[in-house]
């Protein structure tokens, strides 16, 4: 056997002792956590949902939908300064821009509130039956929860993606 070969099989035999050393080592810790006693791992899984619960909100934002929307693969711009107004709303919105379309973003204060102005609007035409609008394009209702939005695209595989992500969240199980 030569010098190098040697050496070789001297490192060898290093490494798999290391790698046996952890593996021990790991087994005895994991051992030691479950017979030290459960509490521990107990009020650690315990702070966990609280912690999960405060990160997710209720109820719909600006910025929960930016998020999800983002999430979903879909290029979102706020300005954070774009209000949008419509009259047959109570409520002002914000204008994003989703994929290049124009989203109109109103949240109301619960579901309730929101139920009762989109049941004025005609789903279709994206307006009161006593109102013609003139959109620059084809609109979209999308509602869910306590938010209710207005898309504009002609983009239909766009408008039918930005409706889905934004109507899974509050979607009945």
């Amino acid at each position: 056997m030569s010098l190098e070969q040697g050496w070789l099989l001297v490192r060898r035999s290093a490494l798999a002792w290391a790698a046996a050393a952890v593996v021990a080592c790991a087994r005895e810790r994991s051992a030691t956590t479950t017979a030290e006693g459960d509490s521990t791992r107990d009020s650690a899984v315990a702070q966990a949902p609280a912690a999960t619960r405060e990160e997710e909100p209720k109820q719909w934002t600006r910025r929960e939908v930016a998020r999800r929307l983002t999430d979903g693969g879909l290029v979102v711009t706020d300005s954070g300064r774009a209000s949008v107004r419509h009259s047959f709303l109570a409520v002002e919105g914000h204008h994003l821009k989703v994929s290049g379309s124009d989203l109109h973003v109103f949240i109301y204060p619960d579901p309730r509130a929101r139920k009762a102005d989109s049941e004025r609007i005609d789903p279709a035409r994206v307006a009161p039956e006593t109102m013609i609008i003139d959109w620059v394009a084809t609109p979209h209702l999308i509602a869910s929860g306590n938010l209710l939005a207005i898309h504009l695209t002609p983009n239909e595989r766009l408008a039918e993606r930005v409706r889905l992500i934004l109507e899974a969240w509050h979607a009945a199980p």
